[in-house]
């Protein structure tokens, strides 16, 4: 990733940069947050690990937006 990004300049980062921009903010909503409707649900198939990717790819997905949104008004945690 370094030689794709810094060296070659082929890759910015995006979408990685958003939560990272928030990243207290990220952690502190999943730990508050992370066990509520939307972003996670009760699994109906236990035993499929489809549906256990499709609830972590969601929640992650709405957390980059999330992310996201805060960066566009320019918002940012410090501590």
């Amino acid at each position: 990733m370094y030689f794709v990004s810094d060296i070659r300049g082929w890759w910015g980062g995006q979408p990685f940069i958003y939560p990272g921009m928030n990243s207290i903010f990220v952690y502190v909503g999943h730990s508050l947050l992370g066990f509520y409707f939307p972003f996670s649900w009760e699994m109906h198939f236990q035993q499929s690990h489809w549906e256990w990717l499709f609830q972590s790819l969601w929640g992650t997905a709405l957390w980059v937006l999330i992310a996201y949104l805060l960066y566009r008004k320019n918002f940012f945690l410090k501590i």
